[in-house]
């Protein structure tokens, strides 16, 4: 996999020759997260994007392939992990079946929930209210770093 800078990811496309940079990179961003995130994503592609943006905001990531993996792996490291991020349609154990089990587990822990589906979709099955957060596939680094800081916002007020 290639793997790109993250100033990459805030890029965009190339600029025409004397139009200007609309991109943050001269400013500092203003919000870093911290803790860990289990991140469960079947496409390798989008997974180690996503791990990339999700490292530059600050936060360490533990990775699952399938809902069935990320379950033995919030089993195994339920104390280090501050939130969940799941894509819904996977093999295994789709998103859905996750959100129940890990919610089975602690009721409280914050679940993201990232679709191509739609959110229409996503919310027809699980109740906007016990989502943390829901993101639309495809999704840039603002917008998940927009999210993320809504929800661990909402984490350290209590909310």
């Amino acid at each position: 996999m290639i793997r790109y800078s993250m100033s990459y990811y805030l890029s965009g496309l190339p600029l025409m020759a004397g139009e200007k940079s609309q991109t943050p990179n001269a400013t500092p961003m203003p919000w870093r997260g911290n803790g860990t995130i289990l991140l469960v994503e079947d496409d390798k592609e989008i997974s180690g994007t996503a791990k990339i943006m999700l490292e530059g905001l600050g936060f360490k990531v533990i990775e699952a392939g399938d809902g069935k993996e990320a379950l033995e792996l919030y089993h195994k490291h339920a104390a280090y992990i501050a939130l969940v991020m799941t894509d819904i349609g996977m093999p295994v154990m789709d998103g859905y079946d996750l959100f129940r089990e890990l919610k089975n587990c602690n009721a409280a822990l914050p679940i993201i929930v990232s679709s191509g589906f739609g959110s229409t979709v996503v919310t027809s099955r699980i109740p906007r209210e016990e989502l943390a957060g829901l993101i639309d596939k495809p999704y840039n680094f603002i917008k998940l770093r927009n999210v993320l800081k809504s929800v661990m916002e909402g984490i350290e007020n209590g909310t």
